[in-house]
């Protein structure tokens, strides 16, 4: 069990903290976190706060505890769960350099290691809930717009594009959920963290604009042969559909940038959703003048042309993600990191590089060959130095996995 203390909650304990470390800092403004089963204290680490950033003092984890990975659970606790604004600094010369590297640091230009403005870490998520709300505050307006003056002004293509933007906005909220739950923090059950969500739910949201689509489509085609009287549309829908393609393009230039800049391939989806609405609203529109002027039929088949304009994106979002789901190789990131390799490092065999992809994340298993007679201390200091260096220059890859084969004569 975790638990966080203050200087004045710490003091009647410090007999305890004592007997367990020599070297127990005393910091009256200091932030105390603690490990422990029952009663019993495993580990501590100590935190000094200086303006905005948080400095470790000192981490501990008791001689016959070692090993367990205490100290990365603990760590990893402080981060995800108790520092909200400002980054954690561990001084230079810290003889567990590389245990902090793995976690997660990053060297800076004193030697000192720190993990980036925790906050920071938040940027993704609220950058992409803030587009996603926006979206379905718009896309509502344009609903409800659109499928009032397409039934007022007897327009079925602009009623079609109304209920086209109702599906963005159950489309959006998916999007939001997903943005909430992928960037809850990896834990013991799910040690690669909660990334996939995003692809999960843009497969849902391919779905439900497939299924969109049909019911559009049906509709429009019962119509086209119904012989039923086709009513001309009020010129007023015009005005409605061009209002909507404005709309829909500052949308997706949004949409492009925050889902490009986060790697959110759910909001990537949605923005060429948002894209090929604006199309849709300006066949609306054509269709719309060619039934006023021409036939009211243009009228039907433009709404059946959108139905199928969503059900083409439906298939296209669902291929693109599924790609993801199952882990197609990026071969062009693949030989970068293999360049990368041979270019920063006497490596000279470097093979079997597969990647996953995680969200925004990457996560890379590669083989390195190394002199058959090198000693095992040896070999784990390079293949510990090409993990760190990659995570350094990579800011996309979480995780590397490598293994050591011998050259063989």
């Amino acid at each position: 069990m975790y638990k966080s203390y203050s200087f004045d909650e710490i003091k009647d304990k410090l007999d305890i903290f004592k007997k367990l470390d020599d070297e127990f800092p005393i910091f009256e403004d200091g932030l105390y976190f603690t490990i422990e089963k029952k009663d019993d204290v495993i580990g501590y680490a100590c935190l000094e706060k200086k303006e905005e950033n948080y400095y470790l003092k000192r981490i501990f984890i008791k001689k016959d505890s070692r090993f367990k990975s205490h100290g990365k659970k603990l760590l990893t606790f402080i981060i995800n769960k108790k520092i909200k604004k400002g980054s954690l600094i561990i001084e230079k010369d810290t003889p567990i350099d590389g245990f902090l590297v793995k976690l997660g640091f990053k060297k800076m230009e004193n030697g000192s290691l720190s993990i980036e403005d925790v906050e920071h870490k938040e940027q993704r998520k609220k950058e992409g809930q803030k587009t996603v709300i926006s979206s379905i505050f718009w896309n509502i307006i344009l609903a409800a717009t659109k499928i009032s003056f397409g039934y007022i002004g007897k327009s079925r293509a602009l009623l079609a594009d109304g209920f086209n933007s109702l599906s963005d906005v159950a489309t959006s909220s998916g999007i939001l959920l997903g943005i909430h739950f992928s960037n809850i923090p990896e834990d013991e059950d799910h040690p690669f963290g909660h990334e996939k969500i995003e692809s999960v739910i843009g497969v849902i949201m391919g779905i439900f604009m497939i299924l969109t689509s049909f019911e559009l489509g049906k509709g429009g085609l019962e119509l086209l042969f119904s012989g039923e009287k086709r009513e001309i549309p009020e010129m007023i829908t015009v005005y409605f559909a061009l209002f909507s393609s404005v709309v829909k393009y500052f949308m997706y230039k949004q949409k492009i940038r925050v889902g490009i800049e986060t790697e959110n391939s759910a909001l990537i989806a949605d923005a060429k959703d948002s894209r090929n609405d604006i199309f849709a609203s300006l066949s609306v529109v054509l269709g719309i003048i060619f039934s006023i002027y021409v036939n009211p039929i243009f009228d039907i088949i433009i709404s059946i042309l959108v139905s199928v304009l969503i059900f083409k994106e439906g298939v296209s979002v669902i291929l693109d993600i599924t790609d993801t789901i199952l882990d197609k190789q990026d071969v062009e990131f693949v030989h970068e990191i293999k360049r990368y390799i041979y270019d920063n490092t006497d490596i000279k065999n470097v093979h079997d590089v597969m990647m996953r992809k995680s969200g925004d994340k990457v996560f890379l298993e590669l083989h390195i060959r190394v002199p058959k007679d090198m000693t095992v201390y040896v070999a784990h200091k390079i293949s510990d130095d090409l993990e760190s260096s990659i995570k350094q220059d990579f800011p996309s890859v979480k995780n590397v996995i490598i293994h050591l084969d011998c050259i063989i004569d």
